[in-house]
């Protein structure tokens, strides 16, 4: 199945005391967030390659505007099917014939770790292995044990560092654990739990930018004292609170909503509706199909004892009790298959909360450029006003001569224009990167989507397929048994009344 990050968000969280197998230190790359940890270094492995392939790419083109936000939703979702190339990034290196990404992430060997204080109960811990040519690591080769709490908080930094990307969800605790079981440490769920994290990686790297993040490097490379040091220092909690009150005013302040962005958010809204809708059919399917096992397994059961009360009919009822008990236990399995086959649907809901919440933040930038707009007209106003003015009838003339006096006002005023004018500069610069930033996310994301939901329901269709053949052979073959007897009646019949 196609690469899709996760199903999926958060395990219990407590104290941090894996023992992680670590590797050396990295640089800093890219664009930096807002820690500074050192990356302490550990043991690495070197492998030698050779540089043979620059990424190409030009600037990216985004949406055209001017869309009506009542469209419908397929109008949308055509306007973001575009080609979009985004700025140059580092030089790729083979890493093996057939694989030429130059960042690639694994996880594997899940580990539950049973710490001796009372205060924190277990925890799973998962190997992260990395292996690279970018220049910005100072190895090819990192193996470190992460913990889901580690994911949440690099998820937050990033979040908070790029926040006109859409920055990939995290796996849902929930939807997980009610897929599979109730105990989060089942070797089920924690397969389960890895596949979704490993797709949430896959996706960060590669993005063309967030890949590049430090975050994420000291995230993948960093011994667990130099986590903890990079953790320590994090603190966005003034910037989420300061961001929701921005975001809160954005609807009531905004005067010109742009119609690209409004039918953008309609679009998720939208489609969010109706993944919820499908999430809550699938679940329902997957109580009714249990339920449904249950009962053949009972119609199995009471197949059995009446084989046992009869003489002549009882290998027929026997093969109908093993029937219904083969065709139970086929029931079961394909909802156990299915509910993870549905979880892409979860993660695609939580996609557009995701997206939602950058496009509220794109609206505080606007609504920014906005005030500084009016500001602006206000300023110009001030200029205009200290040219007409008439200082001779000014009290300060009586102290000054009126032509200093005006031309001092005029150059107050002239000064404070162009410091608005610099401010409605750098607000509309702010918002079209987060216009770009978006549009770019947006065509890689409607690419990725059409793969990842056509392979789920690709997956749905096999799980059916596979079971229901289980089924359909038990049924062809009690059939023979069923005819056998039926026309063994039938020769007695004739024969009584002949």
């Amino acid at each position: 199945m196609a690469d899709t990050s996760d199903t999926f968000q958060s395990l219990s969280l407590e104290d941090d005391n894996e023992t992680v197998s670590e590797s050396g230190p990295a640089k800093s790359v890219g664009e930096t967030s807002s820690q500074d940890a050192e990356v302490e270094g550990g043991e690495h492995r070197n492998e030698d390659s050779t540089e043979h392939a620059t990424l190409d790419v030009s600037d990216s083109r985004g949406l055209s505007h001017g869309e009506d936000s009542g469209e419908h939703v397929a109008s949308v979702e055509k306007s973001m099917e575009r080609t979009v190339d985004m700025p140059p990034s580092s030089a790729l290196v083979s890493l093996s014939p057939v694989d030429e990404r130059d960042l690639i992430v694994t996880i594997g060997d899940p580990m539950v770790i049973n710490p001796p204080s009372s205060y924190s109960g277990p925890y799973a811990t998962y190997a992260v292995d990395t292996k690279t040519t970018r220049k910005t690591f100072d190895h090819s080769n990192y193996s470190v044990r992460r913990r889901y709490q580690d994911f949440v908080w690099m998820r937050e930094q990033l979040v908070e560092t790029y926040q006109t990307h859409i920055v990939p969800p995290l796996p849902d605790k929930h939807t997980l654990s009610r897929l599979v079981a109730n105990d989060h440490f089942t070797s089920e769920f924690l397969q389960r739990r890895q596949d979704a994290l490993q797709k949430f990686l896959n996706r960060l790297t590669d993005h063309p930018t967030i890949s590049f993040d430090r975050t994420l490097l000291t995230f993948l490379t960093a011994t667990d004292q130099a986590l903890q040091t990079a953790k320590s220092k994090s603190s966005g909690l003034l910037n989420k609170v300061t961001a929701t009150v921005r975001q809160a005013a954005t609807g009531i302040l905004l005067k010109n909503p742009e119609k690209e962005f409004v039918a953008l958010q309609s679009y998720f809204s939208s489609l969010q509706k109706h993944l919820a809708a499908i999430e809550s059919s699938a679940s329902s399917l997957l109580v009714d199909g249990q339920e449904l096992k249950t009962e053949l397994a009972a119609v199995s059961t009471l197949c059995e004892r009446w084989a046992s009360i009869e003489k002549e009919d009882g290998p027929m009822f026997q093969s109908l009790s093993e029937c219904f008990k083969t065709v139970s236990e086929s029931t079961g399995a394909m909802c156990t298959d299915l509910a993870p086959a549905f979880a892409p649907f979860h993660e695609y809901s939580l996609y557009c909360a995701s997206a939602q919440d950058v496009l509220k933040r794109r609206e505080a930038l606007q609504m920014d450029h906005e005030l500084a707009v009016e500001d602006l007209v206000l300023k110009q106003g001030a200029v205009e006003e200290a040219n007409l003015a008439d200082m001779s009838k000014s009290f300060m003339s009586l102290f000054s001569k009126p032509e200093k006096l005006k031309a001092d006002r005029i150059q107050a005023a002239e000064a404070n224009f162009a410091g608005a004018q610099k401010a409605s500069e750098l607000t509309s610069d702010d918002m079209e990167c987060a216009n770009e930033h978006l549009r770019a996310d947006m065509s890689r994301w409607q690419r990725v989507k059409k793969s990842d939901i056509a392979d789920t329901f690709v997956d749905v269709a096999d799980v059916h397929i596979a079971h229901l053949q289980k089924s359909l052979e038990a049924w062809q073959g009690v059939m023979a048994v069923l005819n056998t007897s039926a026309a063994s009646s039938s020769a007695t019949g004739v024969s009584n009344v002949a």
